[in-house]
């Protein structure tokens, strides 16, 4: 049987380090555009993205929760779209490790597409290296389009949470006991360690002759 991988922290300072700047220039970002928003200072923004953080999980979440009038493809181009993606360098061996793990592998951020993309095109990893790139957009393909409600405060999806994971579990096609979550985190242990654990981990599963049906 063959075992789809998901990386719940996948994407933003886990493929590529968050040593880099990238992560700072977000917040930068982030914090601008709550100044702008909501017309308060910078130092209210800084305080501001941490309360959206907790209690919402972005600061995107945070303000359409509380009915602030913002469309997800605005908040995205002006956080994502300024970001200095020249930082991001080629990483012909961290390419290399993804392709070598042959069981499907779904990636799945909490960022839009085009910043994932980009990414991505930055690290030198093709799209097709992954089974599918499941994102903001396919998380909440109800904020936007025909199926935007402007009448009602619509829930925003993002992982962690359950029904991000079982969104990404169905949208992925897979059955939910074939898939691997596996965390994974920069903070603790280098981003080609984590990689080659995770390869190991899936390597290793022994699947008995129930479970291959």
């Amino acid at each position: 049987m063959r075992l789809t991988v998901l990386f719940p922290e996948d994407l933003d300072d886990t493929l590529y380090s968050p040593t880099i700047g990238i992560g700072r220039a977000c917040k930068r970002n982030i914090e601008e555009f709550l100044a702008g928003k909501r017309g308060v200072s910078k130092e209210r923004a800084c305080s501001l993205r941490v309360e959206h953080f907790r209690n919402h999980g972005s600061s995107l979440a945070g303000l359409i929760a509380l009915g602030h009038d913002v469309h997800p493809d605005e908040y995205h181009s002006f956080v994502h779209g300024r970001l200095p993606y020249e930082l991001i360098q080629p990483d012909a061996e961290l390419r290399e490790l993804l392709r070598s793990i042959t069981q499907p592998k779904i990636l799945f951020t909490n960022s839009d597409r085009q910043h994932a993309k980009r990414a991505l095109q930055r690290l030198g990893i093709e799209e097709e290296c992954f089974h599918r790139i499941i994102c903001f957009e396919t998380m909440n393909p109800h904020l936007f389009g025909d199926e935007r409600e402007a009448s009602k405060t619509p829930e925003v999806v993002l992982k962690p949470s359950a029904k991000a994971m079982e969104t990404a579990v169905r949208l992925a096609g897979f059955p939910p006991h074939r898939t691997v979550r596996k965390q994974t985190t920069s903070q603790t242990k280098p981003r080609n360690q984590l990689i080659k654990l995770l390869h190991a981990k899936c390597s290793s599963i022994n699947i008995s002759k129930d479970e291959q049906t």
